[in-house]
């Protein structure tokens, strides 16, 4: 935990059987730019090890009359990197808020120390006249006449003024280093660079021998009227054939808003079929009961769903959960979750209405290009009191504290599809058809296009129905 790194179960105890925390020096020089580690990058040519295997589902496949395809012949390896259960708000008060920010500048500030640039950075309260490295989250940004920044930094020990004449962009709250001459008798730090957390560029070898993938979806908005049953029938369909690269499909990922709610905006009754927020949960769990058994679902909330509008979100509440069948998995938003060895990140996607407006020359057609940003900051919501309320919780849950090997939104009912220092980015499509608020605000959503990745071949195929 102290060097940022995540061990599955069978790694710690390989670390154990080899001397614990004797061996843990050699351990780190060697498998600590992995972020996350298991025991197939260590021992990749160790068929069934004996090591025991905690925490991974393999859920023995029932028989089913069916025409089986390949992925039914396959276990599933499933693991939950954190749990709802730590996402409980305990507080509220000023001090739970600075605890949270704390939080975030620890984590980011520990990435960007392994950046080589920033080799010998000082605390703010440290500085002296000449050359500095400091890091600190960004504060009271302005952007000059001639484009130029000029931004507050602080960390736990002080502040002090920023001058970047470069320009570009910075957010508020971001965590950044910066490397700069630092004049005491103006405090400020005239800025030669600015270090993100940022992306290393580290491909690790992360295809399967077995010919299995996830398929990957958001946004139903199951109980609207917009709700496109033909075009889901049409994906459902697919997906029970077990044909045209649907024998590959091992999981079904769905990104949040699955129902369409209650009240969630005005006169949003008028657009409902169904105005009753069970039955619409009801009505999704029957959809989702004619899927094969060897399909495990998994479901993030969003912010159409019944959980705290404040993020992260917990999962779907308990007496939603007992209308699904036992292949249904309710994580909160956002998740980090591993498959197979690959490494999911799941966040719904409403920072990206803040996001698209906070960053200069982005829209609804670039996406992609802001999860691009979001990975280089290394946060999925980096600004407070934007339209994205946050969850005064003493862990900042929505720091990527590990790089995923795919990175998932939703919300925005766009799509997208991208590859980013070897991240799969992808926005995942809707399923509901153009509602009047989207009019009159002048977008075209692109529903029915599904994202399906193959764990053996590593490459993602787009899919429209």
């Amino acid at each position: 935990m102290k060097r940022n790194i995540l061990v599955e179960p069978d790694v710690l105890e390989y670390i154990i059987k080899r001397g614990g925390l004797s061996y843990l020096p050699s351990f780190v020089e060697k498998y600590g730019s992995l972020g996350v580690v298991s025991i197939s990058e260590i021992e990749p040519k160790v068929p069934g090890s004996s090591l025991p295997k905690e925490n991974v589902e393999t859920k023995p496949v029932e028989k089913s009359n069916m025409t089986k395809p390949e992925s039914y012949e396959y276990d599933w390896d499933f693991k939950v990197l954190y749990t709802a259960t730590d996402m409980q708000i305990n507080g509220g008060g000023v001090e739970d808020f600075r605890q949270l920010f704390l939080d975030r500048y620890h984590r980011l500030s520990r990435i960007v120390r392994k950046n080589q640039e920033m080799r010998g950075v000082a605390n703010i309260s440290q500085l002296d006249k000449g050359e500095v490295k400091i890091i600190g989250m960004v504060d009271e940004v302005r952007v000059t006449s001639r484009g130029g920044l000029i931004f507050t930094l602080e960390d736990p020990t002080g502040r002090v003024d920023c001058y970047y004449p470069e320009g570009g962009f910075l957010l508020h709250d971001e965590v950044v280093g910066v490397v700069g001459t630092y004049n005491p008798d103006t405090n400020r730090i005239y800025v030669r660079d600015i270090v993100r957390p940022g992306v290393p560029i580290f491909k690790r070898e992360r295809r399967i021998e077995e010919n299995i993938g996830a398929v990957i979806i958001s946004d139903t908005h199951v109980g609207s009227k917009m709700f496109l049953k033909k075009r889901w029938n049409k994906f459902i369909e697919w997906l029970k054939s077990g044909k045209n690269g649907a024998e590959t499909v091992k999981y079904l990922l769905i990104g949040g808003d699955v129902v369409d709610g209650i009240g969630i905006y005005p006169n949003q009754e008028e657009e409902l079929e169904i105005t009753d927020i069970y039955a619409q949960y009801e009505t999704f769990a029957q959809y989702l009961e004619s899927l094969p058994d060897y399909i495990k679902v998994i479901i993030i909330p969003g912010n159409h769903d019944i959980v705290r509008n404040t993020e992260p979100q917990p999962a779907l509440p308990t007496e939603i959960q007992k209308m699904f069948n036992g292949n249904v998995e309710f994580l909160p938003n956002p998740s980090l979750f591993i498959l197979h060895g690959y490494r999911f990140l799941m966040y719904h996607g409403t920072s990206l209405n803040d996001l698209v407006e906070l960053i200069p020359g982005m829209n609804y057609q670039r996406i992609g290009d802001i999860m691009k940003y979001m990975l280089e900051m290394r946060h999925l919501a980096p600004v407070y009191g934007s339209k994205v309320s946050f969850a005064p919780l003493p862990r900042d849950f929505m720091c990527m504290d590990v790089v995923p090997d795919v990175f998932i939104t939703g919300h925005v009912h766009a799509f997208t599809y991208d590859k980013y220092k070897n991240v799969h980015i992808i926005n995942a499509s809707c399923w509901q058809a153009q509602t009047k608020y989207q009019k009159m605000m002048n977008f075209n959503p692109e529903p029915g296009k599904v994202a399906l990745i193959n764990f053996h071949t590593d490459q993602v195929k787009i899919l429209s129905f």
